[in-house]
């Protein structure tokens, strides 16, 4: 994950998906919810850590890194322009990282050699919805 991925709204992920791998013959299947992620906003790094969901080659160090840079900014923010945009800066910064932290989860599965399987997808029953 570079730093562009962090802010990369555009490419955020808006509804639920399901991705898939083969691996030793078996379908691996990982959700990927495409809502605000409120237990990544509460619990942040504690959340990474000891849930079972999330449990993927390199996402432990993807989702970490940004809520490092949260502590280091907030704590220069606060000493800089004080307490009250500390807090404020504090409670943008939880925001935004629970609305990106499904998105990277999505990017971390796809770098590891999972793929979007529209067949799998929520309400979908696998039948394509015509526009």
């Amino acid at each position: 994950m570079d730093f562009s991925d962090w802010f990369d709204f555009n490419n955020r992920v808006k509804q639920d998906m399901t991705l898939v791998k083969e691996v030793n013959g078996q379908v691996v299947t990982k959700q990927v919810k495409g809502s605000f992620n409120w237990m990544a906003w509460i619990f942040n790094w504690l959340y990474v850590l000891l849930t079972q969901q999330y449990k993927t080659r390199g996402f432990v160090k993807k989702a970490l890194v940004p809520i490092a840079a949260i502590y280091i900014a907030d704590a220069i923010v606060m000493m800089i322009f004080g307490q009250l945009i500390g807090g404020v800066f504090g409670l943008v910064s939880g925001i935004w990282y629970g609305m990106m932290f499904d998105t990277w989860f999505k990017n971390q599965l796809i770098a590891n050699g999972y793929h979007v399987d529209n067949r799998f997808q929520a309400g979908n029953n696998g039948q394509q919805n015509f526009e």
